[in-house]
């Protein structure tokens, strides 16, 4: 089974005329695009808004073109969840589960294979991209078939046609607030590792008139 990922490109352009890129600040995560997973069933242009609404709040938004995919981002030693699912202590079904429930989507190291489950590594961070504590470690198991090894993510240029401010605040998911704010485009704004690649990947794309 593959998993697919898609990765929001909002432009608008800003009040000297320059293009913007939005992006948000996590609280621990560090700064990022609006990006998430297609669901079951779900087709890539409504995974696209959906993600962008849950992520910046914006409803005005129209799909303008796809700028690319990668095929597979998945390293060496990584897997993908295909379905919801906590990490077991131990290689049995009947085992403790850590906290928390991992949603479909989530890429994690992936080790030793004990029968029918595979060794699982998570680790989590204070804060990005500069940690300094880890604030979860969980080294547990999965059954293999909760792992998918192939999760493609297609990028997506979408427009902004209602007014904002520079930069707001909304609620999300584990009680976090993300903070959505308009970047200039020149110079190429920074954000986290792996998405600095995404955004070298469709970089100067964005930066030609529109068409």
């Amino acid at each position: 089974m593959t998993i697919h990922k898609v990765t929001a490109f909002i432009t608008r352009t800003g009040r000297q005329g320059q293009p913007q890129l939005l992006l948000f600040q996590h609280p621990q995560a560090g700064v990022q695009l609006p990006a998430g997973t297609v669901d079951e069933g779900e087709e890539w242009p409504t995974a696209v808004l959906r993600e962008a609404f849950e992520e910046t709040g914006l409803t005005h938004l129209t799909i303008h073109c796809t700028l690319g995919q990668i095929d597979n981002e998945l390293a060496a030693g990584e897997a993908v969840l295909n379905q919801d699912s906590c990490i077991l202590s131990q290689p049995d079904e009947t085992s403790l589960p850590f906290a928390p429930l991992f949603s479909r989507g989530m890429t994690f190291n992936v080790g030793e294979r004990n029968g029918r489950f595979r060794r699982i590594t998570y680790l989590e961070y204070d804060q990005l991209p500069n940690p300094q504590t880890i604030t979860l470690f969980i080294d547990g198991w999965l059954p293999e078939e909760h792992l998918s090894w192939r999760k493609t993510r297609r990028y997506v240029h979408l427009l902004c046609h209602e007014n904002t401010p520079d930069r707001w605040t909304l609620p999300s998911d584990r009680s976090h607030v993300f903070t959505p704010f308009w970047a200039d485009l020149q110079p190429k704004p920074a954000v986290v590792h792996p998405q600095n690649r995404w955004l070298d990947d469709v970089y100067d794309q964005l930066l030609r008139p529109r068409s």
